[in-house]
């Protein structure tokens, strides 16, 4: 980024649902990075899933006192009357999809946010209600809001979508396919695309390649990720060891299906993993295994970041075709097959794993200088700082 002073920056407010997530690290990797610029950057949360570690300042919603709200609110109709009522007339064609947050919740935020010293904009992850949250407090406040759409905001729960998308001063989304889907939707709404990228410090390796047949899938356990088929594709595979790090819905059927394949000695679910948990898996992987699939539901996944982690950690990747795994997943570093095809990936996975040392080595640097190239988060945050600053003016 062009040499500025860090004073003038934009502040950021970064709005999510729920935090923290084990499955959003992204968010953290992407907030870390604006600070990294300059920006002053905060979390306003609607609600706490833990305790909240790291070096940006993360408020919760979910904090505040009824006290709180009620003298933030004759705070906000005093000095924005005029705001406050558009808001009310929207809020009844809002509340058609969705359950919309009262005024006085949104008060306490207004308020805060409104102390702010340098210039302001409100950015939100996930198309849901904190994205309507900031949308809502960027019209009381009059300062910028940007919207990230991930997948299953906008493929299995498109809440206000179109409505949220032309409000925003720009959207971004992280693949070409989901950034194509939202032009289609909101034709007059501003959609770029930001990568959700990978920190290439901390995703490298640290020790040698383990040259052995460890397949390892990383990802909550839910339908859109497939990893049925993967069992499946293990029980093919005689002498493949499978481990599944994640948490979700979908455990007692993989739990079957793994039983049900007498798999149960080489296919472990070791449950969900921190960041550093998910980086030391990676480092002990031969191959990473992203099988995803279109749920029932229309849910999906765009370009998972597991992948990404995966190949700047040097470690190839098999993955379905499907969405934005083609952006990244290129021989020589990674194979693409058909999607809940188990015979498909169980050859792809045994092909990749068949390969000598020195070219597992040689694709694996390959796919790291790919990464470099396409989703360092640095850069991407660079993109999406540059956004900011032109919407501040």
């Amino acid at each position: 980024m062009p040499a500025v002073d860090r004073r003038s920056l934009p502040a950021v407010a970064v709005f999510v649902d729920r935090f923290p997530q084990l499955s959003e690290t992204f968010v953290v990797a992407e907030a870390e990075a604006l600070a990294r610029l300059g920006h002053a950057v905060s979390i306003e949360a609607r609600a706490r899933m833990a305790e909240a570690a790291g070096p940006l300042p993360v408020r919760f919603a979910s904090d505040e006192t009824r006290g709180e709200r009620l003298r933030a609110l004759a705070w906000l109709v005093a000095r924005h009357p005029g705001r406050c009522a558009l808001d009310l007339a929207r809020r009844r064609r809002w509340a058609r999809e969705e359950v919309v947050t009262p005024l006085r919740q949104l008060a306490p935020r207004a308020r805060r946010l409104a102390a702010t010293l340098r210039p302001l904009h409100l950015h939100a992850h996930f198309a849901y209600e904190a994205a309507l949250d900031a949308l809502r407090l960027g019209g009381l406040l009059g300062v910028p809001v940007s919207v990230t759409a991930h997948a299953a905001d906008i493929y299995r729960d498109p809440r206000n979508l179109r409505a949220k998308l032309e409000l925003a001063a720009f959207a971004t989304s992280g693949c070409d396919s989901t950034v194509s889907h939202l032009r289609e939707i909101a034709g007059t709404a501003r959609v770029v695309k930001i990568v959700m990228g990978v920190d290439p410090e901390r995703f490298a390796r640290r020790t040698p390649h383990p040259d052995g047949r460890h397949v390892v899938a990383v990802g909550r356990l839910v339908e859109k990720k497939g990893f049925v088929h993967l069992v499946r594709a293990a029980a093919r595979l005689g002498d493949v060891r499978v481990t599944l790090v994640g948490e979700g819905p979908e455990r007692p059927q993989l739990e079957r299906e793994i039983t049900r394949l007498n798999v149960a000695d080489r296919v472990a679910l070791p449950g969900a993993a921190s960041p550093d948990g998910v980086r030391a898996a990676l480092e002990g992987a031969d191959l990473l295994c992203m099988p995803s699939v279109i749920a029932r539901d229309g849910d999906r996944d765009s370009m998972p970041v597991a992948v990404k982690e995966a190949l700047a950690m040097e470690v190839c990747v098999v993955a379905s075709d499907t969405a934005g795994l083609p952006e990244v997943v290129r021989p020589p570093w990674g194979r693409l097959v058909p999607p809940a095809d188990p015979a498909a990936l169980a050859a792809a996975i045994d092909e990749m794993l068949a390969r000598p040392p020195a070219e597992r080595a040689a694709a694996g640097s390959a796919g790291r200088a790919h990464v470099l190239d396409h989703a360092n988060v640095d850069r991407e945050a660079e993109k999406l700082s540059a956004l900011i600053r032109a919407r501040a003016g």
